[in-house]
């Protein structure tokens, strides 16, 4: 069984990395943006600026599904603080 000082100063460790992946999140958002306005405008061009359109899109994809990622591992580990903040007032 743990302490209260520990289930504290892990909910305080948590919260912090919470911290970080909410700083990821945000990159990664700015990074989908640029990826999607990039491909958009080179698969509106032709020639070989559409291969790279597809490139940009594909990587848009990937980003934007990082970012779903990210957001669900947030969500949760908000959740798993509040838990871990109920367990000490029980």
């Amino acid at each position: 069984m743990l302490t209260r000082d520990q289930i504290l100063d892990e909910a305080q460790r948590q919260k912090n990395a919470l911290a970080t992946m909410g700083r990821w999140r945000n990159w990664l958002f700015i990074l989908t943006t640029l990826l999607l306005v990039l491909a958009v405008s080179l698969l509106r061009g032709g020639g070989a600026g559409f291969v790279w359109g597809i490139l940009a899109a594909v990587l848009t994809g990937i980003s934007f599904l990082l970012l779903l990622l990210v957001n669900l591992s947030i969500r949760n580990g908000h959740r798993n603080v509040e838990r871990m903040l109920d367990s000490l007032q029980s």
